[in-house]
This record gives C-alpha cells, structure tokens and sequence, in this order.
C-alpha cells in the first residue's frame, strides 16, 4: 500500500510539475511574443515581471507627471510613439494625430481596458464611462437626449443665472487682494449645477451642504486612489487592494459617494411622484433593463459618474481662471466682448452664450494646453497599422493628449497662450485629430456641449465682476507644477487674486 501510495504520489508531483512547465512555458512564449511585436517601437526594452518598466518612473505621486515627460523625451524617439509594460500588459503610446485618427475613428476600437478603468467603476460604478460593448451602446442611447440641443437651451439660463451668483459670492468674499486657491470655490458650484440641469434638484432641496462637501472631498480622494492604484501593479489584485490602507481609504470614498448618489435618486424620485419634478436625466430613464431604459442599479451607476465627472469642468475652469490671470491681455480682450454682447438688448440666454467667440477660443486654448484627461487608453479590437509597423490585437494603447496638443507641426509655439489659434483662418488644414480635449470618434465626450456653454457662462460672470491677477506659485505659463491623478491639476493649487470691479 506504501508503495503504491508513493507512486500516486509521484505521480501528482510529476503532473504538477507537467502544468507548471507549460504554464510557464506558455508564459514565456506570450511575452517573447509581445517583445518582438513591439520592437519596432522606442521604449525600454527590460519589462521586468509584475512590475513591468515602471521602474523608469518610480518616485513621489506629487511629481510622477514630470518623470512621465522625462522618459518620453528621453528615448531614441521623438516620445511620439513608445512602448511600456504596465505590469504584466505591453502598452503603446500614442500622440501623432495621423496615429490617432485610425484608432479613434474606428468603431472597432471603442474597448476600454479593465486594468485602467476597473479601479475608476470600483468608485464610480459601470457607467457610461466604464461600460464596453453593447451596455455602452445602450446607455449612450439612453443619455444622449439629456445633451439634446433643445435640453441645452434650457440649461444655459440656469448656468447663467448660477453664474452670476457664484461670480458675485466669490468676488465678495476673496476680492482682499490675497492669493487663494480657485478650485474648491469652483467644485461646489459645478456640483450644485449639475443637480438643478440634470436631475431637477435645486439648492434647498433638503439637501445637507455638509453633504455635498463630503461628496466633493471623497471624489477628490477617489481620483487620487484611482492612480494611486495603476502604479501599483501588485494593488490590481483586488484581495491584495482590499486589505491595504488604500482599499480602507476607498471603502470609506465609496461609502460616501454612493450615499450620495442615493439621496438624489430618492429626491428626484420623490418629485416624480409628486409631479413637481424638473426635466433632467433621470426623468424617462429609469425602469427594468431594457433597450430604452436603464435599470435601478443603472441609474445609480449613472448618477455617480455624471456627477463625479463634473469635476473636470471644474478643473478646467480652474485652469482657465489662472491663464486669464496670466494674460492680462487676453483678460482685457475677454471682458471687453461680454460687456459688448451685454450691451445687445433681447438676446436669450443661448444666443448670448453663442455670440461669446474669443471667450470660447480662450476656453478652446485652455484645454489645448491643459487637457484635464490628459491621458486615455483602448484596448485594440483589431490589428492598427502605423508608420513603424502595425500593432496587434489585445494591445493596450494610450493617447497622451497633453503632448499631441503640443506637437509644433499642428501647434507653431506651443507653450504660448493663444486662444486665437483657433480663428477659422488659422484651424483651416489643421488636422481633425490634432485636438482632442473631449476625446474623439465613437466614444468621444457625450457632454461636451454641455461642459462648454457652463464654463463660458462662468468665465463671462467673473470676468463681469473682478480683475484677475497671478497667485503665488502660478506666476509664469511656463512654470507652472503641473502633476496628474487621474486628473491634470497644478501642484500647490489653482493660486489667483480677485480685484472687483464696480458695476
């Protein structure tokens, strides 16, 4: 019995043995596979297991968007193309608008990849963000009425009139003269406009500040998490994520915005029932799952990532208040066209909105040089052909658009402010895909419209009440300590000074 209890034994051993042997086999041969697909590309060629070739950007989170830059540029390549290993996933970069165009327009090219925004629906739930597939097409069908022309002309009294409020507030109480930090202001603003244009709910509506305060806080942490968590291949493992001090971090996040996001469902619901609802997303969404309507669960999902993203409005926003600043040229030119389109009698809250020309060119030249998605990412649904060789399927691909926003065969000076840049005359030839701050194609930004007439309604209001000049750490364009999260933001914070202006 021994001796057969020993050859069964052996046996097992030698089986184990057997899968090991092919599983690392099979393993081997992915890799030298991938090496060989990407070694036409410039980039490290040693991807070590686990981590892959993040050792060329280990270092603080606080300064990781400059060591970023310092690899690209410091290559063979011109940092246009480069390949890297995130982990155990080879990944190519991309920034030539002629590189871009194939993968951007192609409705096979539409799949984003889990390892880059799982940890993002980990927060923000399977939203219209996050969703592949045919759940994205459904939901984009969905939604895509809420941004409806018609539904923006009625938005753009609201922006306008939460403009003005929020212009006049801010101008009283930081026009001291003193450096402050623009951002927080501008987060509570967009948070509450998104409640009145979306879901109907304005300030008042049993809604606790405190509450939307803690919301703000937590998606600020949540953004922070989020790549925090994909320069750590080893947190990708979700057990290993959940028993470390970040997964407590965004178990507490999460909490908290999803507490939210239930509270506004269960006011918006309330209205519904009571007939006193305002029109927003929510309204004629809701229902079982099905080709026209979303489910519970859905609009939940919705819900924490509609208002979550708002606050790439408020980023940009943010940045454009300090290019203002900056400029004061730009500022003066920028103010003059408001006072003149105010000076039009009759014009309804679109049309003055619309007749804001260089204000939008400033707005355009902001996301140009400040893209606050600076970085996104697909995952190949078919080979893509490009000038070095062509790529494989199931490659993982990143657009960098800060550094496509600034290749100086589309972008003559790209470190200068120049909302003029984008005068007819001078975008005629340019190439479509030279300028992608919403993203491009298929999956660009649904609410792109949207974004824009608020900013420029809040751009407009400050400009009516206050004089903006440089804060401390922002005093030149040049110099400004740019770092990302998930995010692009300026290290030390969105610095101005306010001096107001008499009616």
């Amino acid at each position: 019995m021994g001796a057969v209890s020993a050859v069964l034994a052996l046996s097992a051993a030698a089986c184990a043995l057997a899968v090991a042997a092919l599983a690392l086999a099979r393993y081997v041969r992915w890799r030298l596979f991938w090496h060989r697909a990407l070694s036409p590309f410039p980039g490290p060629d040693l991807a070590l297991p686990v981590i892959g070739t993040l050792l060329h950007i280990l270092g603080p989170m606080d300064t990781i968007f400059e060591r970023g830059l310092r690899l690209l540029h410091g290559g063979d390549g011109d940092g246009s193309t480069f390949k890297f290993w995130l982990g155990e996933r080879p990944w190519l970069h991309l920034t030539r608008p002629e590189d871009l165009e194939g993968l951007l327009n192609s409705g096979k090219q539409t799949h984003k990849p889990e390892v880059v925004y799982g940890p993002v629906s980990g927060f923000f739930g399977r939203g219209l963000i996050t969703l592949n597939g045919e759940a994205w097409r459904r939901h984009r069908r969905v939604l895509t009425p809420a941004f409806h022309f018609a539904v923006l002309e009625r938005y753009s009294g609201i922006f306008t009139r939460r403009a003005a409020l929020f212009a006049d507030k801010l101008a009283e109480a930081e026009a001291g003269g003193h450096s402050f930090d623009f951002m927080p202001h501008i987060g509570a603003f967009v948070t509450d406009t998104v409640m009145e244009t979306a879901f109907g709910l304005q300030g008042g509506d049993e809604r606790d500040p405190r509450d939307r305060e803690d919301f703000i806080k937590a998606t600020d942490t949540a953004f922070k998490i989020i790549a925090d968590r994909v320069m750590k291949p080893w947190l990708m493992v979700d057990a290993m994520f959940r028993w470390s001090p970040l997964g407590a971090k965004q178990a507490e996040a999460d909490r908290v915005i999803n507490l939210y996001a239930q509270r506004v469902i269960r006011l918006k619901q309330k209205q519904i029932a009571g007939k006193t609802a305002g029109r927003g997303v929510l309204r004629g969404s809701s229902g079982s799952s099905g080709q026209g309507v979303l489910s519970d669960d859905e609009i939940l999902n919705e819900v924490r990532t509609l208002i979550a993203v708002q606050q790439t409005s408020a980023s940009t926003l943010s940045f454009a208040v300090v290019c203002l600043a900056l400029n004061a040229d730009v500022q003066r030119r920028a103010r003059a066209e408001v006072l003149a389109v105010d000076a039009e009698p009759g014009l309804a809250p679109l049309d003055r909105l619309n007749r804001l020309k260089y204000l939008e060119r400033v707005l355009k030249e902001t996301l140009r040089m400040y893209p606050i998605t600076a970085i996104f990412s697909r995952t190949l649904g078919e080979d893509l052909h490009l000038p070095a060789a062509s790529t494989k399927q199931g490659l993982g691909v990143t657009v960098f658009a800060y550094q496509t926003h600034r290749d100086p065969r589309h972008w003559p000076d790209p470190e200068r402010f120049d909302p003029d840049r984008f005068l007819p005359e001078r975008s005629a030839g340019r190439h479509p895909y030279a300028y992608i701050p919403f993203s491009a194609g298929p999956r660009n930004c649904i609410g792109q419209r949207y974004a824009m007439l608020q900013m420029k309604a809040v751009l407009a209001a400050l400009l009516r009440a206050a004089e903006l000049t440089p804060g401390e750490g922002c005093a030149r364009q040049d110099a400004l300590p740019l770092n990302m999260n998930t995010f692009l933001y300026i290290r030390g914070g969105f610095n101005v000074r306010l001096r107001g202006l008499s009616s």
